[in-house]
């Protein structure tokens, strides 16, 4: 079954192979799925082609954003092509001249590409990132140990009371 919707706003599709040009989808369920210049609110194929569009969360195996931009992707093997997301959780992660706020992938290779929280085995390319493994650790352990501290300072204010 092949199904193609161009321009028209839809609640939800299902169907084995989903083109979409220039429209907006709240659920997209499909073995194959190709966006341009349209959006959806959730993805969940086995392939994903996202061009020049935008969706809320993708969960597939391969998914390929050019020129695009996603809140929460996870997949088997991510490509991003200057794009951009939130969140990628992958096994492989692939990023040219793009942006990811958090990456948790088993390998990563980076061309132009940055990150804020990087978490990954394998690293592969320059690395721009706020935080890599070590200093996510290191932020986790002082913002516990601080906010510790003002817990049991208060703790000791409201006792004496």
């Amino acid at each position: 079954m092949d199904e193609t919707v161009a321009n028209l706003p839809q609640e939800e599709i299902k169907a084995e192979v989903i083109n979409l040009s220039g429209g907006i989808i709240d659920t997209v369920e499909a073995e194959t799925v190709h966006i341009t210049q349209g959006g959806a609110n959730r993805i969940v194929a086995s392939q994903v082609e996202l061009r020049q569009g935008g969706a809320a969360a993708i969960h597939g195996e391969i998914i390929q954003v050019h020129h695009g931009a996603v809140i929460a992707v996870r997949g088997g093997e991510v490509l991003l092509e200057d794009g951009s997301a939130g969140a990628v959780m992958a096994d492989e992660l692939c990023m040219t001249g793009s942006r990811v706020g958090v990456a948790i992938a088993g390998q990563v290779d980076m061309e132009n590409s940055n990150t804020v929280i990087l978490l990954a085995r394998e690293v592969h390319g320059s690395v721009e990132t706020v935080l890599d493994t070590r200093g996510a650790l290191l932020a986790g352990l002082v913002s516990g140990v601080c906010v510790g501290l003002v817990l049991s300072v208060f703790k000791m204010l409201t006792r004496r009371r």
